[in-house]
């Protein structure tokens, strides 16, 4: 089975074929037609160099959602050239622990450690099923931690 560093382009790409292919997601997530920017700061130097980004500490890949699939993957490691509606910003650590499955998506949503930092509050949470669902296939996907 294909191992993936987080947070890496093939990483990105293959959460996003994965959220395409789950039935329980493609349900969840019909009605939701708008690209999420997914900000991790704070890089170890260490995951820094190996995505060949030696002196980035933050990275962004936007999803482009579209009722239940997951239509492709931008990676930016230019902040100021990244955009969405909807725009979730978080340290790589705590992107690490949804990941892992140790910190829950919507309790770190509510309490900042994960920050909407553009969109509503109100329309995210119309579509928490579909939310949760995608943080679990996080968890399914075999992924290298460099820290």
């Amino acid at each position: 089975m294909a191992e993936f560093i987080y947070p890496s382009k093939e990483w990105a790409n293959e959460w996003c074929r994965r959220l395409s292919e789950s039935k329980e997601y493609n349900d969840a997530g019909k009605g939701w037609v708008s690209p999420i920017l997914f900000v991790v700061t704070d890089l170890p130097p260490q995951v820094s160099e190996s995505l060949g980004l030696k002196g980035t500490s933050s990275l962004a890949m936007k999803l482009y959602l579209n009722n239940g699939q997951c239509q492709g993957v931008e990676f930016f490691t230019d902040l100021s050239k990244a955009d969405a509606p909807y725009i979730l910003e978080a340290t790589y650590e705590n992107w690490k622990g949804v990941i892992t499955g140790k910190l829950q998506v919507v309790s770190a949503l509510l309490s900042g450690t994960i920050k909407l930092k553009k969109g509503s509050l109100f329309d995210l949470a119309r579509y928490t099923t579909a939310s949760v669902i995608m943080a679990k296939i996080s968890t399914e996907i075999n992924t290298k931690f460099l820290s």
